[in-house]
């Protein structure tokens, strides 16, 4: 997805770039911490979602969601929200076991804005993307939730692969919630730039394939009014 997203991150900012740098992180951490089972493995895949869901919201939190001074001076929000990473990164060694659940508080509001916003976008491809990014959200964590409370019970019957479908679930979730909100908030800054969802590796596959935006004029828009603040 880096290398997939070079032209974007050029034409509007280095800020998506991050995101997937964040989320390579969270893969080599949970990995760690499945084989290992120690807390630091927890920490570092738990602390790792954290920033992502926080960069994402210095990202493309709408402006009408925030304070007046923050509306103004968005780089403000954004060192606010660094200093809430930091804060909440620290808390998180405090009592490890109730991070998955801030965690899954903290991700709600991102869900609501997606799905709000996408119902004022023309676009048929961005909203089919969109829902099918939040019906593999809900799936995931229908799944995560039965794992947690009946997690003796698939044990019982040697099914104990329910936490490992919740992770490819959510990866491929993730993903498709960053392009979607990449596209809503070039789109809302400049509704003429002409910014289109792609597949890699090929576009008539139903399965197996990576979205990512593609702009096909460089001369339609103008890269200082393209630095990503807000979808709206």
């Amino acid at each position: 997805m880096i290398y997939l997203f070079q032209p974007y991150s050029k034409r509007v900012a280095n800020g998506i770039m991050i995101l997937w740098i964040i989320l390579i992180i969270i893969g080599i951490g949970s990995v760690y911490f499945h084989a290992t089972l120690s807390l630091v493995g927890q920490l570092v895949d738990e602390i790792s979602i954290l920033w992502v869901l926080t960069t994402g919201y210095a990202l493309f939190l709408p402006s009408i969601y925030l304070p007046q001074s923050f509306r103004v001076q968005r780089h403000r929000f954004v060192y606010t929200c660094i200093l809430f990473a930091i804060v909440i990164t620290c808390l998180s060694f405090v009592y490890p076991y109730a991070n998955a659940f801030a965690l899954m508080i903290l991700g709600l509001p991102a869900i609501g804005f997606i799905i709000i916003h996408l119902k004022r976008s023309d676009n048929s491809r961005i909203k089919s993307l969109g829902l099918h990014c939040f019906g593999m959200w809900l799936m995931a964590v229908t799944i995560w939730i039965c794992d947690r409370m009946f997690c003796s019970f698939w044990l019982a019957i040697s099914f104990p692969y329910l936490h490992a479908i919740w992770h490819v679930l959510i990866f491929f979730s993730s993903n498709e919630a960053i392009v979607v909100c990449g596209y809503l908030t070039i789109k809302h800054q400049n509704p003429q730039a002409n910014l289109h969802l792609h597949y890699w590796p090929n576009e008539q596959w139903s399965w197996f394939r990576l979205p990512y935006l593609k702009f096909h004029d460089d001369s339609d828009v103008n890269n200082d009014n393209l630095s990503t603040k807000s979808i709206v």
